[in-house]
């Protein structure tokens, strides 16, 4: 199991953001959580499960995954399945509890079976991945650790 980014500073703004960032008119710390989520930080990300890449370095907005991936453990936890899914497109990441174990598939390309970790392995890279991105960006962006988004997601990886 191992859900990681790859930081690339060229992709840390939409380009409809680009000429307010450059003049200094963009305070990280003021952004909604939509507007982080979606303009901003679109790193590629590699989600594997069991020798499984539902994501090989695709790009995505950083914010708007960690967040699916936070939700996911509420998800696991209370409701015994999840989804990890992505504005920019219908693919969708489905998370089911099968008694300890976490069972992924895919809108398309899962293999048969369905690849499998342990749920404290899920739990633990999930948490691992989300905190992991918080730190990166309030290091790189420090404003960014003003913003109540950073805080609803270091919430996520942090309820038990």
């Amino acid at each position: 199991m191992k859900i990681r980014f790859t930081p690339d500073s060229s992709r840390d703004i939409d380009s409809g953001w680009e000429r307010a960032w450059q003049a200094g008119r963009v305070d990280l710390a003021a952004l909604t959580a939509t507007d982080l989520r979606y303009g901003f930080f679109d790193y590629p990300v590699d989600f594997t499960v069991d020798g499984h890449a539902f994501l090989a370095g695709t790009r995505t907005p950083l914010v708007d995954i960690m967040f699916t991936v936070g939700r996911s453990l509420h998800g696991l936890r209370t409701e015994g399945s999840a989804e990890i899914d992505f504005t920019e497109n219908t693919y969708v990441i489905r998370l089911e509890r099968a008694g300890d174990q976490v069972r992924f598939t895919a809108s398309y390309g899962s293999p048969t079976p369905p690849p499998r970790c342990s749920l404290d392995a899920y739990t633990a890279e999930a948490r691992s991945f989300v905190t992991g991105g918080v730190e990166y960006l309030e290091r790189h962006h420090p404003a960014l650790a003003r913003n109540p988004a950073m805080a609803s997601l270091r919430e996520l990886a942090d309820t038990p």
